[in-house]
């Protein structure tokens, strides 16, 4: 098996890559390169309102070798215990790839949830509609950093500001908040059963000159109920992740975490994350859980969106924490 042909989670990135504009983009050569049916290119934007407990995700998931894509909008106030109690849920899992005619220039789902890139890693517009339940999203994403391509050259992320207007069942908002937006490609994203500890994919961003990213999974010094079920060496649990900070871009070179998750939902409430990064900046935040849901990635994946509040050397950032969770682990932790 090649490194293309493994899992992002077991994929650990290094070091940064190199960007172009063309890199928001369909990415066709690099998808050839994947044997794998489950072959996967993605486009993520989110967006919050901290303010009201409203966060977001938007997403675009192509299968460029089954000619499926799926995706939608999820937008949900407060925790929630089912997808399907989020306030605005339009998720379509099967459309034929002839929505990506236009590249990603702009494209159009069947549910009216459309990105028009209006200049490549600086801009974007996104738009939804659905008059018969009142809803509106009308929003424009804009660069406040540059992007961070990982080693591997497939999969960036980016500091944004969002704002614009959000309406829910008649009721309108101000969006106005950062959000740190990812694209990705030529990568499986296969749907095997695996005993793997939760992943969890955490942002932030404070202001115009800080953000960050980490992902990694559960480690036993941090949460000892996992030790000797799902158990790695703790090199093995971090993936990836940097801090921009001050005009310099560090790639984060290990991290741990702590969670402390509800019983029942396995919602992070409270994240402890230490991350240290290549320039020798050591980043220590406290995050708290503001809303939350189950998010259906796949049928063999149960993944939970929140939004955290994050603190760190006496600032406040608002950022996603995305957990992945397998059947193995959910199973044990019910049983306990």
């Amino acid at each position: 098996m090649s490194k293309n042909d493994l899992p992002f989670y077991l994929v650990r990135n290094a070091g940064f890559g190199t960007i172009s504009a063309k890199d928001d983009l369909l990415h066709p050569e690099a998808n050839s390169l994947v044997t794998d049916d489950s072959c996967t290119e993605t486009q993520y934007f989110g967006f919050s309102i901290p303010e009201e407990r409203i966060h977001a995700i938007t997403y675009l998931w192509h299968h460029p070798k089954l000619k499926l894509v799926s995706g939608g909008l999820c937008v949900f106030q407060g925790i929630k215990n089912k997808t399907m109690e989020g306030e605005l849920v339009d998720l379509r899992t099967f459309m034929n790839d002839r929505v990506l005619d236009n590249d990603l220039h702009e494209f159009r789902f069947e549910s009216g949830y459309g990105v028009k890139v209006i200049e490549p890693l600086k801009k974007f517009h996104m738009t939804y509609a659905d008059p018969a339940r009142k809803h509106e999203v009308d929003l424009h994403f804009e660069a406040v950093l540059p992007a961070v391509m990982f080693a591997d050259n497939l999969h960036f992320e980016q500091a944004m500001k969002v704002t614009g207007r959000l309406m829910i069942r008649g009721k309108s908002y101000t969006v106005d908040c950062y959000n740190v937006r990812d694209r990705s490609w030529g990568k499986p994203r296969r749907e095997d059963v695996m005993a793997l500890p939760p992943m969890s994919w955490m942002t932030g961003v404070f202001n115009d000159n800080f953000a960050f990213n980490c992902t990694v999974m559960d480690q036993v010094s941090q949460n000892p109920e996992i030790k000797g079920r799902f158990e790695m060496p703790e090199e093995q649990t971090f993936n990836s992740g940097w801090i921009q900070r001050d005009g310099k871009t560090g790639c984060i070179i290990k991290a741990k975490k702590r969670v402390v998750r509800a019983p029942k939902s396995m919602l992070p409430l409270a994240i402890d994350l230490e991350a240290t990064d290549d320039l020798g900046r050591v980043m220590t935040m406290r995050g708290t859980l503001i809303a939350g849901l189950p998010y259906p990635q796949s049928w063999n994946n149960t993944t939970m969106i929140g939004l955290m509040r994050w603190e760190c050397d006496g600032m406040v950032a608002h950022g996603d924490c995305q957990e992945g969770y397998w059947n193995d682990y959910l199973q044990y932790m019910s049983s306990q």
